[in-house]
């Protein structure tokens, strides 16, 4: 069932990630081509009467877009939207956590890729560490559920894989180990040290004995969640390059610009902005809606990349 949306909220970001957006590659869209508040929220409420239930706000960094608690209090507004959240780098979310959360956020994702700090300004290009542990320390106390996204390379952060594990002894949050895929040529280097899910599992279980299965631990997508024997958090591995990740998938995505895909990976979209715009017709938005969603499953992934995409863009 399709029934979770993520959104880029805009593809600007205060990090320049050697795996996403590294010095050199930026090119921001002018803010006339993206969405509106009032278009998204707009948007929100079409899906929602197409099954949509779930949303999750991204970017880019969702937090650099001005008065972001504005979009969620409208989202919010929306009855049959039962749960909202926020994939975010962290940086900003200390001093924003109790202002979004009143305005009807859910849960958050940060991401963090080391808990080293002088590695932290290697792999995003700025010294912001401290900021982003002090945003999941306040992270833990405001909302119920709080995650990290951790993405390892081989000869980068690799070693860390106890490190982030024994934050689940300390921490009732949940670390989810995601494969890297590259989405740009410019990134195939990478491509070939991303570090398979498969070994991170045996890693944890070589340390710490065999996971437990953590089928309690709320979730909206394909992550497969365990947990240490007798600790609170949890351990998730979302395995992008699997064929089951595609098999679990139940999401659609909204890019910056208003393009809905069915797959982070079709090349097929809908133009939501122009026909918005364009005046179309409320009913006919839905209709090539939901033709869009009856063939999500039917889309087979192709091996290689039939095309480029920048993730700040379409939503990570």
């Amino acid at each position: 069932m399709v029934d979770y949306l993520r959104i880029s909220v805009t593809d600007r970001c205060n990090l320049r990630c050697i795996y996403c957006l590294p010095r050199g590659m930026e090119s921001f869209l002018p803010h006339r081509e993206i969405l509106s508040y009032e278009e998204i929220a707009d948007i929100v409420k079409i899906l929602s009467e197409c099954g949509i239930r779930k949303v999750r706000l991204t970017g880019g960094e969702p937090l650099v877009r001005r008065e972001i608690e504005s979009l969620v209090k409208l989202i919010n507004l929306i009855p049959s939207i039962s749960e909202l959240s926020m994939t975010t780098n962290g940086i900003l979310l200390g001093e924003k956590a109790v202002i979004l959360k009143e305005a009807g956020l859910d849960r958050v994702n940060i991401s963090l890729n080391t808990i080293k700090e002088d590695r932290y300004e290697k792999i995003t290009g700025y010294n912001n560490f401290r900021d982003v542990w002090n945003s999941i320390s306040v992270a833990l106390k405001t909302f119920k559920v709080v995650k990290l996204n951790t993405i390892l390379f081989k000869g980068i952060n690799d070693d860390e894989i106890i490190d982030f594990a024994k934050i689940t002894l300390k921490f009732n949050l949940g670390v989810r180990f995601i494969e890297y895929f590259s989405t740009q040529d410019e990134f195939l280097s990478l491509q070939n040290k991303f570090v398979p899910n498969k070994i991170v599992k045996e890693v944890i279980e070589k340390r710490f004995g065999r996971l437990l299965p953590a089928d309690d631990v709320m979730g909206n997508g394909p992550a497969v969640n365990y947990r240490i024997p007798e600790t609170k958090g949890s351990i998730g591995f979302i395995n992008s390059n699997e064929g089951s990740f595609c098999d679990r998938c139940n999401r659609l995505r909204l890019s910056s610009v208003g393009k809905l895909y069915p797959c982070l990976f079709s090349p097929f979209n809908i133009d939501l902005k122009e026909m918005l715009r364009g005046g179309v017709e409320r009913s006919e938005i839905m209709k090539v809606i939901n033709n869009l969603i009856s063939k999500k499953h039917n889309y087979s992934r192709p091996i290689k990349r039939e095309y480029e995409f920048a993730m700040n863009r379409i939503g990570g």
